[in-house]
């Protein structure tokens, strides 16, 4: 695990990411926490923000505290145990999409009822083709009690 400060400059451009790309504020500083395939940004020590194939996106921590607008896809409770083991999101455990995902945009999973996030991911395909049908639909980077949840919140 590597982890170092990030630059005022950097930390700027983050920012003025998040509020053009999300309607977000973001302001603080900045450490970078550098896992296996994701890096994790902590914003005055919260991790909030998660850097995927050179994007940013929020952490499910970021999506609980900041609750973006849009990017929602939400599941039965049946898919949720399997979205906590990692499982990429299957068609028939989709019960709402906002239609206006497409093919890859970061989106954020919340079970029904409550629509408590449990994981952040990649749309694969658009938003209207999410609903009915056999395949996947979401790409599963982050989800809770993941490796980056538990470095950042297990009590052990």
């Amino acid at each position: 695990m590597k982890r170092h400060k990030l630059r005022k400059k950097e930390c700027k451009l983050i920012s003025k990411y998040f509020e053009e790309n999300y309607g977000v504020s973001i302001r603080g500083e900045m450490e970078k926490f550098e896992f296996d395939k994701i890096n994790v940004i902590t914003v005055e020590n919260e991790p909030l923000i998660l850097e995927y194939e050179g994007r940013y996106y929020f952490t499910v921590y970021g999506v609980l505290k900041l609750k973006p607008k849009g990017g929602r896809v939400v599941v039965d409770e049946g898919a949720m145990p399997y979205v906590m083991r990692g499982a990429d999101v299957m068609k028939p455990g989709i019960v709402e999409v906002n239609e206006s995902v497409r093919a890859g945009d970061f989106v954020y999973v919340a079970v029904e009822k409550k629509l408590t996030p449990i994981a952040v991911g990649i749309a694969l395909i658009d938003g209207r083709e999410m609903k009915g049908g056999k395949g996947r639909a979401v790409k599963n980077i982050h989800h809770l009690k993941d490796e980056v949840w538990n470095y950042f919140f297990s009590k052990t």
